[in-house]
């Protein structure tokens, strides 16, 4: 599947996903293909008294993984898997746009080094 879409949209996604911000589905994206998208930070945004109860709420029932989210998170994330990014905060929601994927290195003992012949090695 590398390699086919055009775009890949991750519009209100990204705080529900436990962890640090994903960027895998760059091997997916076409040459010239755009990921796009935005997502809502945690503690550290400056939330309404309402938007603060939902995001403890949220967090503690497993709903929200974005607890510890800033708004320099997703940037520092997109810039270690894409060339040409754009990071824009708006309230307490980063709008994001990321393309040009660098390209993964092969990992020691991943399928892909042992597929190029040297069992891993």
């Amino acid at each position: 599947m590398r390699g086919r879409f055009d775009l890949v949209s991750l519009f209100y996604l990204l705080h529900c996903l436990p962890g640090s911000f994903p960027t895998e589905a760059s091997h997916v994206l076409a040459p010239g293909g755009v990921m796009c998208g935005a997502t809502i930070l945690g503690r550290a945004a400056p939330h309404n008294w309402f938007g603060r109860t939902l995001v403890e709420v949220y967090s503690r029932r497993g709903v929200f993984g974005n607890a510890g989210d800033t708004k320099d998170d997703p940037e520092r994330a997109l810039r270690a898997a894409f060339e040409e990014v754009t990071v824009e905060p708006v309230g307490v929601v980063v709008l994001f746009s990321a393309r040009k994927p660098i390209p993964a290195r092969p990992r020691v003992g991943s399928a892909k080094s042992s597929e190029d012949g040297d069992g891993g090695r």
